[in-house]
């Protein structure tokens, strides 16, 4: 009888052990599958974040008329932006000297990169505010770029997108309006590189 018993609190001890290590692992396999779901929720309110700001943007921005304004290059040489889009549209890309240099670096890498693909060096300008002609210069030279780049007044851009303080595109046309505003994302290169090639098109359709 006692050699019974012990045997039986063996085989219990076992079922113990078991459905212990059993539920500890379901437990973990719970937790696990618990912060994917987050993840993934987290990035499609991301991604649906990157589509709704750029959508609503477009919305309000398409059409608006930009004030003419001088832009300097670091010769100092000054052109007024009616003269850069006489001919055909321009592609533009808007940075501030208070936006984090980070914000903008992977953007202007992918300007002499990915773009230097897609665009010739006339498609293209870069322009900045709150830089002086040496600021500008050290980045013509740090990002090798082979487009054009500006320095413009503070404030020549009093519209919407300029409160979110970070890099965007927009589309310049002869008539002075502008389309396609774009915020980049840095999560998401493989949706401004499609930008860029819509752009092209329109570019090379004008």
């Amino acid at each position: 009888m006692k050699h019974i018993k012990s045997q039986l609190l063996i085989v219990l001890m076992i079922f113990g052990l078991f459905f212990n290590f059993y539920f500890l692992n379901e437990i973990q396999k719970m937790k696990y599958e618990r912060e994917e779901l987050i993840e993934f929720t987290a990035t499609t309110q991301i991604t649906a974040d990157f589509f709704r700001t750029n959508y609503e943007l477009n919305m309000i921005m398409t059409g608006v008329c930009v004030p003419d304004a001088y832009c300097m290059n670091n010769q100092s040489k000054r052109e007024l932006l009616s003269e850069m889009v006489k001919d055909k549209p321009l592609l533009i890309f808007r940075i501030d000297g208070f936006y984090c240099r980070s914000c903008y670096a992977d953007i202007l890498t992918e300007l002499q990169t990915e773009l230097s693909n897609i665009f010739h060096f006339d498609d293209v300008s870069v322009l900045c505010s709150q830089l002086s002609e040496r600021d500008l210069s050290i980045i013509k030279r740090t990002y090798n770029l082979n487009f054009s780049a500006y320095i413009i007044p503070a404030k020549s851009f009093n519209w919407t997108v300029e409160e979110r303080n970070v890099p965007y595109f927009f589309v310049l046309h002869p008539d002075m309006k502008i389309s396609h505003i774009y915020i980049p994302e840095k999560k998401f290169p493989e949706h401004y590189k499609q930008y860029f090639k819509e752009v092209k098109k329109i570019l090379d359709n004008d």
